[in-house]
């Protein structure tokens, strides 16, 4: 019997399968499309396929993104309290959302209702299928026999070690987020000016060099992922894309060009990240070298 309740949140991108596998659990974020709220659900059934939804995006529909709401953490936190289990939250991190924030608030509020049992809120500093990643290592160590605190002492030692490499299509996106400026967009969509984006130090996410052409950036994700996983015949690259299958499958070919990995998993990013860096994207997510660049 597990001994603690592994949860991430909508940013963790692992599909009902893949939560069935590892009894992992989520609490949804909100997404609001021209006014009207949706649950940012990993299973897509907000009544909308990941090709519709990103289809609004690129017909200039107003997309914003929201938080876990407070009810929601606590609703789900007492599910599994009242079953007599510790609750692990692995949340997008806190230099993308607030939502580690609100859960760290809410187990405050528990706490006295919940004396013998703890809720760890736990700031992952990345999102996407690294967060997931992160809460299947956490159950494959809760499967082992291990305890909630030494899981959370692990994943909070390697945190840094989980990597990402994006690249980025079109800039109109991410001007429209608030994250480059209206010029930068406009002189990078004109240059063809293509930005590769890692999660750094301090869990933003930071475009920390371009390359030039889709073609190249793709190329480059690819070999930046190869050269930053450790055992690669023994580990799992994560492929995510946002409505680009065909981008998430150049890039699965040109990782086996030069490396042999023990497994790819290809899959859709969510709304969430999706919102902000649009159509497109293509990111990787591995387990290797630490992350040393800071973008402040």
């Amino acid at each position: 019997m597990n001994s603690f309740a592994i949860l991430i949140d909508s940013t963790g991108d692992l599909g009902k399968d893949l939560r069935a596998q590892y009894d992992i659990d989520y609490c949804p974020m909100g997404i609001s499309i021209d006014g009207k709220d949706y649950p940012a659900s990993l299973d897509w059934d907000q009544g909308m396929t990941p090709h519709q939804l990103y289809d609004l995006m690129r017909q200039g529909m107003k997309f914003f993104t929201s938080q876990v709401p407070a009810q929601t953490f606590e609703a789900k936190f007492k599910q599994y309290l009242d079953k007599g289990l510790d609750v692990y939250y692995i949340a997008c991190s806190s230099g993308l959302s607030g939502s580690v924030n609100i859960a760290r608030s809410v187990a405050q509020k528990l706490a006295p209702s919940y004396p013998n049992q703890k809720i760890v809120c736990f700031d992952s500093l990345i999102s996407g299928y690294a967060q997931g990643a992160m809460a299947i290592k956490a159950s494959e160590m809760r499967k082992e026999g291990k305890g909630l605190d030494e899981v959370a002492a692990w994943l909070d030692k390697n945190k840094l070690r989980y990597n990402q490499f994006g690249a980025i299509d079109d800039l109109t996106y991410l001007k429209r987020a608030g994250r480059v400026s209206a010029s930068s967009a406009f002189f990078g969509n004109l240059f063809g000016v293509k930005p590769i984006v890692i999660s750094d130090t301090k869990g933003h996410n930071y475009a920390y060099k371009k390359v030039k052409g889709r073609k190249a950036s793709l190329i480059d994700i690819a070999q930046e992922t190869v050269a930053a996983t450790d055992d690669i015949e023994h580990s799992t690259i994560w492929i995510g894309h946002i409505d680009d299958p065909e981008g998430a499958e150049f890039v699965r070919q040109e990782i086996l060009k030069i490396a042999k990995p023990g497994n790819i998993y290809v899959g859709p990013i969510g709304p969430i990240v999706g919102g902000s860096t649009g159509p497109g994207t293509v990111a990787t997510y591995t387990f290797g070298k630490e992350v040393t660049v800071c973008g402040e």
